[in-house]
């Protein structure tokens, strides 16, 4: 297992022009088990560093990851359906899925960028969702066995809204979910969002509990990017190497 360890407040005191409302330290020593989650806070800490980091790794890591299974969360009406489609570059979804408030949950694979990838729809989650919703979810997680959790979210959502969905997430899976959640920011304009400025909006709580691990995907099938699904595919593909092929599951269900 890879291991990136550095001392953060050292860190944090050398640099001039990180934002320290953005960054907390957990311990005197970060130690992570996950390059790309070491890696993201540096970048945090240090924007202004553009040159590559280098990455120890096992010989045991050298293998090729084929199989990536993801589970996509968020509330009614955020596009689960939509991006589940631009994902797997297919009408796999319907719109009126289980997004539009039905307590089902479903799945669809395809081929994507030399992965099988397969997509699971969740019903949307909102402060109503009663125990059958839960029930739902939790099963179709622990039948699946995903690799990540992508929480979709529009591009221009309130920080308050995407907290409060991340917190259900935390409740409907376990607190050790935020491990493999990837923020996924979902727009349908053909001109590209201010990722930035997004970014910022969130907030650092948000950011920091998922390890500052975000996407951002176009969900209209008119402006597909077949790009940012490669980043996104191998993003995950990274990760699921990195945690030597892990995959989550809820211990316990309503």
């Amino acid at each position: 297992m890879e291991v990136l360890t550095f001392d953060a407040d050292r860190l944090r005191q050398n640099l001039k022009f990180c934002w320290p409302e953005e960054v907390t330290a957990r311990n005197d020593e970060e130690e992570f088990d996950d390059f790309e989650d070491a890696t993201n806070l540096v970048k945090c800490l240090w924007p202004g560093w553009h040159l590559p980091l280098e990455e120890e790794r096992s010989l045991l890591q050298r293998y090729t990851v084929s199989d990536i299974r993801l589970v996509l969360v968020g509330r009614p009406g955020v596009g689960k359906s939509s991006t589940g489609n631009a994902i797997l570059g297919r009408l796999a979804f319907s719109p009126g899925g289980p997004s539009s408030g039905t307590s089902s949950c479903c799945w669809q694979s395809e081929w994507v960028f030399g992965h099988q990838v397969t997509v699971a729809e969740t019903p949307g989650l909102s402060e109503t969702s009663d125990d059958a919703v839960k029930r739902d979810i939790s099963t179709c997680v622990n039948m699946l066995r995903p690799h990540a959790v992508l929480l979709v979210t529009r591009v221009g959502s309130s920080t308050v809204e995407n907290l409060a969905t991340m917190r259900q997430v935390e409740e409907f899976f376990g607190m050790d979910v935020s491990r493999y959640t990837r923020i996924l920011y979902t727009y349908a304009n053909s001109a590209a969002p201010d990722i930035e400025r997004q970014r910022r909006a969130t907030g650092p709580e948000l950011l920091f509990k998922v390890g500052y691990r975000y996407h951002v995907l176009n969900n209209n099938p008119d402006h597909w990017d077949g790009q940012q699904v490669y980043d996104l595919v191998q993003a995950v593909a990274r990760m699921v190497m990195a945690k030597g092929g892990e995959v989550y599951s809820i211990r316990s269900t309503v």
